[in-house]
């Protein structure tokens, strides 16, 4: 299933008869505060994970002020599709990819497989439109046993442990998606 990546200039969009199978939290959903708490506690003293990425702003801001520094944070600086304060991210190298919403670009696909692959930098990718389908490619790309997580609008977090069973629902959900032209976004 290597050949689910791009081709050439191919861009995925998430059609509106297919958008209902990207609802449900894709592992597990934290609500209470508290078990957010605990989490954050367990995946900043576990040496063995090899990244730990955020998908989403409010994700990204509770890691930070639980002083635990993603490997890579991916965000739009908007909440629920509301611009919020701009944060203090002077701990991470910066990069920037546009991502329209329902969409995934391949620009911001390259930042994300780059972002991985570094090993010395913390990384933060502010995408211009909207960040929530790059939880998929973040998935796919992390190493096995990585911990991705991402915001469920009005629930909680939702923690994912890449595994292969995770990369191969990553792909099936990228499946539901559609291949466009790269100029379609110009």
């Amino acid at each position: 299933m290597k050949n689910l990546g791009f081709e050439g200039n191919k861009n995925y969009v998430l059609p509106e008869n297919q958008r209902k199978y990207f609802k449900e939290p894709l592992d597990e959903l934290f609500c209470e505060k508290k078990d957010i708490e605990n989490i954050i506690r367990q995946i900043s003293k576990d040496e063995s994970i090899p990244k730990i990425i955020t998908v989403g702003d409010v994700v990204t801001e509770t890691l930070l002020n639980s002083s635990v520094v993603p490997d890579l944070a991916i965000i739009d600086e908007q909440v629920q599709r509301k611009k919020i304060k701009k944060q203090d991210y002077s701990l991470f190298e910066q990069e920037v990819a546009e991502n329209p919403a329902g969409s995934i670009t391949q620009a911001a696909w390259n930042k994300i497989n780059f972002a991985i692959k570094k090993d010395d930098n913390k990384i933060i990718i502010k995408i211009t439109g909207e960040e929530d389908l790059l939880v998929l490619p973040a998935i796919i790309e992390a190493p096995y046993n990585s911990k991705v997580l991402y915001g469920q609008p009005n629930e909680g977090v939702v923690l994912v442990t890449v595994t292969k069973e995770m990369k191969q629902k990553a792909k099936q959900l990228l499946l539901r998606m559609v291949k466009v032209d790269e100029n379609r976004y110009s």
